[in-house]
């Protein structure tokens, strides 16, 4: 009997604790591709992380950017094709990327994710992506006062005394781990808990320096923050997709869109989303990362 009571109180104490441990992730849903096709209508959902240029507010409140403009096109595309009417919605409140990573990969069906989400061979995994976007420019900044590098050998020398400051994790924590490693052996690094509060310990400390993603670079500049750039320590390599669950048939569909017409992101609609978010300073740091 007094087994029996033991059991069942250490059952109740692990239920306890994974439920303590395990907070609730939001799941969304959507209509597949296969419904749609079948009912001539229905409805997607995109779930999405605020991000300069990529997903924001407008002044009136309402969500634009890159992404947000590219996923209309999107949706016209196959109305406009398919024969059919596919409406959307936002789900979520876009204040975090691993909320909203997770939330994606834990839904099902017409549910995609819109950010700044890096295509990785481990993300492959778990979730599905789209084609690339847009590849990502990480730009190395200081404060006005730090000399400029002409050369990444020199940094030693003239960020001598500067912390770096990155988000743990992240691939510009790779990159100043990189540049520790290669250059500058005695390089102190603090971390951050985003790319944000990288961007904000730089603006406050005239001894940081970062890595800082093109996005959050021209909205500082936009900003008329007081940052220098040194472009010999520009970086342009991982891209951006949109995710959608792994159970979703949305992928074949939003290949074919990429690949319609000579390529979408070779069009004159897709260069004219960039120049109206990334501005003239933008679309020529893109340029130079082809």
């Amino acid at each position: 009997m007094k087994t029996n009571k033991l059991l069942a109180f250490f059952s109740i104490s692990v239920m306890f604790l994974v439920a303590v441990s395990s907070p609730l992730m939001a799941q969304y849903s959507g209509d597949s591709w296969k419904k749609i096709q079948g009912a001539g209508s229905g409805t997607v959902s995109f779930a999405y992380v605020e991000t300069p240029g990529f997903v924001y507010k407008d002044k009136s409140g309402k969500l634009t950017g890159i992404c947000v403009d590219i996923m209309n096109d999107f949706i016209e595309y196959v109305n406009e094709t398919k024969g059919v009417k596919v409406t959307s919605k936002f789900v979520g409140d876009g204040s975090s990327f691993t909320g909203m990573y997770n939330s994606v990969k834990g839904s099902s069906n017409g549910v995609f994710g819109l950010g700044n989400i890096t295509i990785t061979s481990n993300r492959k995994k778990e979730i599905k992506f789209s084609p690339p976007f847009i590849t990502n420019f990480a730009i190395l900044i200081t404060q006005k006062s730090v000399p400029t590098l002409n050369s990444l050998d020199e940094i030693s020398v003239k960020f001598k005394g500067l912390t770096a400051y990155t988000a743990k994790g992240t691939l510009n924590d790779k990159r100043t781990q990189d540049l520790k490693n290669k250059y500058y052996p005695d390089m102190k690094i603090a971390y951050a808990a985003s790319s944000p509060a990288t961007l904000d310990k730089v603006l406050s400390d005239p001894k940081a320096f970062s890595y800082l993603d093109l996005a959050f670079y021209l909205d500082a500049v936009q900003r008329k923050q007081p940052l220098k750039r040194h472009p010999i320590g520009d970086q342009a390599s991982e891209q951006f997709g949109f995710v959608m669950p792994m159970n979703s048939d949305w992928q074949p569909l939003m290949e074919e869109f990429f690949n319609a017409n000579g390529g979408y992101t070779n069009s004159v609609a897709y260069k004219k989303i960039l120049s109206k978010h990334l501005g003239d300073t933008g679309v020529k740091l893109l340029q130079t990362a082809k």
